[in-house]
């Protein structure tokens, strides 16, 4: 046996918030861990397509250091191209995803995790109890997998997965631009977000967005895949808004990239000690997008499942375990997001009257208390 063939307890693909997550938790419970990483991360993290803006609360539970936050959010404006706008209070952080991604990975480095950057996932088989999996570096095994690279997951392609229905994908466009920090406080306002909102003038399932950080503008753009006919075109849109394009003045493009993001649970989630977390199991808010706190939740789900079916000698129970908690945790208000979406987007008045809810409560309160009723 060669040192390369060590047998870990985990195998978790993806080094995002969900992946090194789900290796902080099991590294705490006493398991081996290697985390698959197929970029390389050097000094600074590696570039994510995201608007990094999280809640101070999930802020304050992770400890991340406040000098790495790139801006302290006390407001979220949110603009509909009717003339209508709306001020949402709540304290948040605006962080760059390669700097956060980083902060967590190298906690997996401090309780002794294995790291492999830089090395895509090339075969994933089972092999009697365990699985072999190959990257361009190396062969390794291991007991279980996480698959936690996203919503196109090659780990979960290999394995021949269902895959998420064109109906549950969001297309987004993101522009990174260089801003003078003085110019975007004096546009935007020193301590808030800005979402716009349209369905006939900017996006029929979906909304543009501008979060500043330090002398850096992330500008983004998303719609549902089967509405978009040309990317580039539609993002272009949000560009000529009046104030994106002050903001803009003088501006330059650093990066420019599309990504896709699913707004519906994938049709299976858990297979023969195989999980799916994060965007890969298609955990993210259908309404506002966000994902990072699905992602790191259902990762540490999926490590207790593993912890609580091995304690209880019922390792055949994991997957209803996973979906039972999951369920319980976050995925039954998720479910009724999804189906309250299209509503929400069926016309602009529809949507300006959410708007006016959202403005005073959290979108789960919104769905949980059933305020949606109010206006359809």
């Amino acid at each position: 046996m060669t040192r390369q063939s060590k047998l870990y307890d985990l195998m978790i693909v993806g080094a995002g918030p969900g992946g090194a997550g789900a290796a902080i938790q099991a590294l705490e419970q006493g398991y081996s861990v290697i985390l698959l990483e197929k970029a390389k991360l050097g000094s600074e993290g590696r570039y994510k397509a995201c608007g990094g803006a999280m809640d101070w609360k999930l802020i304050e539970k992770l400890a991340y250091p406040e000098e790495k936050i790139e801006r302290i959010i006390e407001t979220l404006e949110l603009h509909h191209l009717d003339g209508e706008s709306y001020t949402k209070k709540g304290k948040g952080a605006v962080v760059w995803r390669s700097v956060f991604d980083k902060f967590l990975v190298d906690r997996v480095k401090d309780q002794g995790g294995a790291v492999k950057e830089n090395e895509p996932l090339v075969n994933l088989e089972k092999q009697g109890e365990e699985y072999k999996i190959s990257s361009p570096n190396g062969n390794y095994r291991a007991r279980y997998v996480l698959a936690a690279d996203g919503v196109t997951s090659p780990t979960l392609k290999q394995l021949k997965w269902p895959r998420f229905t064109k109906e549950d994908l969001i297309i987004t466009v993101t522009e990174e631009r260089k801003v003078a920090n003085q110019h975007m406080q004096e546009v935007l306002g020193d301590h808030a977000l800005h979402l716009f909102f349209g369905i006939k003038q900017l996006s029929h399932l979906g909304y543009g967005w501008l979060f500043p950080k330090n002398h850096t503008l992330t500008v983004g753009w998303g719609n549902q895949l089967i509405r978009v006919k040309n990317t580039a075109d539609q993002f272009t849109k949000l560009l000529k808004l009046p104030l994106v394009r002050e903001t803009l003045k003088k501006s330059t493009v650093e990066i420019y990239k599309a990504h896709l993001i699913p707004v519906g649970v994938r049709p299976q989630i858990w297979k023969e000690n195989v999980y799916a977390i994060g965007d890969a199991g298609g955990f993210v808010d259908p309404i506002s997008g966000k994902g990072i706190p699905y992602a790191i939740q259902s990762g540490q789900i999926a490590i207790n499942t593993i912890k609580t079916c091995e304690n209880k000698d019922r390792l055949d129970k994991q997957g209803r375990y996973f979906e039972e908690t999951l369920e319980k945790a976050f995925l039954q208000i998720l479910r009724k997001k999804r189906l309250a979406r299209d509503k929400i987007y069926q016309d602009d008045q529809t949507l300006r009257q959410f708007l006016t809810l959202w403005e005073k409560y959290r979108s789960s309160e919104i769905i949980r208390r059933d305020l949606l009723k109010r206006i359809y």
